[in-house]
């Protein structure tokens, strides 16, 4: 027995739906990694929060015009929450978890290279970097005796 076109469109349609969600869902995780690596005040995550809900109004606007010429189905959008809950339930803590641990260690690793490396330039910086806090101070110094003369 054939399935009609018609049910396998919106076949199509409801796992694109699913898709989507979890791929709105995954670009938050992303997200929520950059905010434990990089932590940031309430106004950042607000922007944040917000940018995100725009770039998600815009992905399900695409979405539902581009597959269902514009026009708005309760299942479309119940397969994007259907696709964001899954992502959520099956992958989200660990993609979240590991993500952030291989950052941090490489992050960490990179930073230890960075120490060695640049370790012999230190004494020339704090040779060079007293030099310029001498003469700022006396210029400093200088502008002040100039000032006070008036």
């Amino acid at each position: 027995m054939p399935v009609s076109e018609t049910i396998v469109q919106e076949a199509v349609f409801l796992g694109t739906a699913i898709l989507a969600g979890a791929g709105l869902f995954f670009l938050y995780d992303i997200l929520r990694i950059f905010r434990r690596i990089v932590p940031h005040g309430n106004i950042w995550i607000g922007a944040e929060d917000f940018l995100y809900w725009l770039i998600c109004t815009g992905v399900v606007f695409v979405m539902l015009y581009q597959e269902n010429d514009g026009m708005v189905r309760g299942f479309a959008l119940g397969g994007v929450i259907l696709g964001m809950f899954l992502y959520i339930l099956l992958l989200s803590r660990l993609v979240v978890k590991v993500n952030v641990r291989v950052i941090r260690t490489v992050l960490g690793f990179l930073g230890k290279v960075l120490r060695i490396v640049l370790h012999p330039f230190r004494w020339i910086w704090k040779k060079v970097w007293g030099f310029f806090r001498k003469q700022l101070k006396k210029f400093i110094r200088a502008v002040k005796i100039g000032l006070s003369k008036r």
